[in-house]
């Protein structure tokens, strides 16, 4: 059956809604699989202000992970991801791009920094690029997402500038901001206000309300294996949209609250993020979307901490930076192995999971301080196969990130031969 009839037969038989928030199942796609494969996705994660030295591993040639403490958190999923140093921004040099807006150009290495300097902009980021080949037919063919963070330097990434994505006319792509935002955009009105929303929640209503006879009647149509599917995709959303209720004080302990006196504070920190990698797979599982950039804060991580200190203190270990850095650093690294499990327990029609399917970045503009070479690149996932794991991938000094981003854009499109300053493909993880 092809993603049309698939589609065309879920709206037909349990109404358009539910057709647009499923999960792919093995009993409606055994032909597309056959022909087509299952669709890779790609996600571009920005931590913002580079990572503290002892982040890296030590040795100095290529060969299998051996994870430092600060990278324990990913212990069970050493085998899947690899550790690639020396990839640099070549850039405008720092007297014309102020030093903390590297993220702006993480994903192009493009001249743009600041407009204030008027440099050329008009670099697609790869996440767009990707969209172009894998995006195209779904609901987003991209997902720009952002913290919920008012702080100055949003991030590491400059004032005014919401997300890590620019299009291929140089303007910068407003990220959505947050995970109430996020969740409003794939499952509700995205112009729905903050209050509105926060109320249905506390009244325990679910998109999943408006389904309930729809869904029943495709649950009648499914493989057992893909009632499962269904019965874990339901579970997911509605465990978000608890948490989500929680968050904002609002959980059943509290009664329900039919007005709101006053908005709710925005959620944010440590919570914000894990909600924000719950709706990423949930979206990934629906085939809503397969590329998606997400710009993490870093003062709210460091507030949710308990740390008393600045994402830019922290960056150039005044006071207790170090400290500091240690801590959100171990942090990033739980709560990303937190979505890597989330995406393993979602299976493919092919019998793999999510995650084999996937190519998954997460990185930095800087390493630390103001330095823009050696930055700190984790990339996780096997893109559907051809990817060598499990490594410590050493280039030599300054090679261009583009090289990477070469590299997985060639992986959704082999005809691609170069893109902009890349000089060559990583061929140590990119084996077929």
């Amino acid at each position: 059956m092809t993603e049309y009839s698939r589609r065309k037969f879920l709206a037909k038989s349990v109404g358009s809604a539910a057709a647009m928030i499923l999960p792919q199942f093995q009993s409606l796609a055994q032909a597309q699989v056959a022909t087509s494969g299952i669709p890779t996705r790609m996600v571009y994660i920005s931590m913002g202000f580079g990572v503290s030295n002892s982040w890296f591993p030590t040795e100095r040639k290529t060969g299998d992970l051996k994870l430092p403490g600060l990278l324990s958190p990913m212990t069970g999923h050493r085998n899947d991801i690899s550790i690639i140093q020396n990839l640099s921004l070549q850039g405008p040099p720092p007297q014309q791009a102020p030093a903390h807006y590297a993220g702006l150009h993480l994903l192009n290495d493009a001249s743009a920094v600041n407009p204030k300097h008027n440099h050329n902009t008009s670099i697609a980021t790869c996440d767009q690029v990707a969209a172009q080949y894998i995006g195209k037919d779904t609901r987003f063919p991209s997902l720009a997402l952002a913290a919920v963070d008012d702080t100055k330097l949003k991030g590491g990434n400059g004032p005014g500038m919401r997300s890590i994505s620019w299009d291929k006319q140089g303007r910068h792509i407003s990220g959505i901001e947050g995970a109430l935002k996020l969740y409003s955009t794939l499952y509700g009105n995205r112009n729905l206000s903050k209050e509105k929303l926060t109320s249905q929640f506390a009244q325990k209503k679910s998109v999943l309300d408006f389904l309930v006879k729809d869904l029943k009647s495709l649950n009648s149509k499914l493989s057992r294996g893909d009632q499962r599917v269904l019965e874990q995709y339901t579970h997911s959303l509605r465990e978000v949209e608890i948490n989500l209720a929680r968050s904002f004080d609002l959980s059943s302990e509290k009664g329900t609250l039919q007005h709101l006196k006053k908005p709710p504070k925005d959620l944010s920190g440590v919570d914000d993020v894990k909600l924000t990698y719950d709706l990423m797979a949930l979206a990934m599982e629906a085939d809503y979307t397969r590329v998606i950039s997400y710009m993490m804060g870093v003062d709210p991580i460091l507030k949710s901490l308990n740390l008393n200190i600045s994402s830019h203190d922290m960056s150039h270990y005044r006071g207790a930076g170090k400290e500091a850095h240690h801590a959100r650093d171990k942090k990033n690294m739980e709560m990303l192995s937190y979505f890597f499990d989330k995406l393993k327990a979602i299976e493919q029609p092919d019998g793999n999971d999510l995650f084999h399917h996937s190519m998954i970045t997460f990185a930095s503009g800087l390493r630390h301080k103001h330095t823009r070479s050696n930055l700190p690149v984790l990339f996780a996932g096997h893109g559907g196969g051809g990817l060598k794991q499990g490594q410590n991938v050493v280039n030599k000094s300054n090679t261009p990130i583009n090289n990477l981003w070469f590299s997985q854009l060639r992986h959704v499109n082999p005809k691609l031969k170069k893109w902009h300053n890349s000089q060559n493909n990583v061929s140590e993880v990119f084996t077929a």
